[in-house]
């Protein structure tokens, strides 16, 4: 049931941009792919619950919120974000530490910023499905791209702050109860 729970904050947090959009990449689905890949039982059901909740906000963002943007019917199998989080909960079996567990954090952040606006940047290079409508389309060379990087740092905040936040939660507070929890210590 928790684990339920979790999927649909996640999913649910993905959908915050509809009510300002100044909560953009204000969402706990990195933090839940490193807690996923500290305490699954294992590296299968660590990747799925760090896709899964990606996955399925794809499905209802692609093809209610943003169908625009696409051509048909969208199966939400965004590669780029589904391998970043799979990597996310990769790394997150090795946090064993107050240092690797902010390491493993600022590297998930970075790594989300620089690979999705490279994926923007070269969105028809690599079929990331956009097509073009109203999206701005960036320029193919090293001006497009910084400037591709450029006007995604206003996101950078958000996701800074909620993934420290979210990893803060999650794990300080399993650690906690699984003090006080027996069957959940290792």
């Amino acid at each position: 049931m928790v684990l339920l729970g979790f999927l649909i904050l996640a999913v649910a947090s993905r959908f915050l941009i509809l009510l300002n959009p100044s909560w953009a990449n204000f969402s706990p689905v990195s933090s839940m792919a490193l807690f996923a890949g500290a305490y699954a039982l294992n590296q299968r059901q660590a990747i799925l619950w760090s896709i899964l909740p990606i996955w399925i906000s794809n499905l209802i963002l692609n093809n209610v919120v943003y169908p625009q943007y696409f051509d048909g019917f969208s199966w939400g199998f965004d590669f780029v974000h589904l391998s970043l989080f799979a990597g996310i909960a990769l790394m997150g079996s090795r946090i064993s530490n107050l240092g690797s567990f902010v390491g493993a954090n600022v590297i998930s952040v970075l790594g989300f910023f620089i690979l999705s606006n490279f994926a923007v940047w070269a969105s028809d290079a690599i079929g990331y499905g956009f097509k073009a409508g109203n999206a701005v389309v960036y320029a193919k060379d090293l001006s497009g791209l910084m400037t591709c990087f450029a006007a995604g740092l206003p996101f950078l905040k958000n996701a800074i702050i909620s993934q420290f936040l979210f990893s803060s939660v999650l794990f300080g507070g399993f650690e906690l109860v699984k003090n006080k929890v027996p069957a959940l210590q290792r």
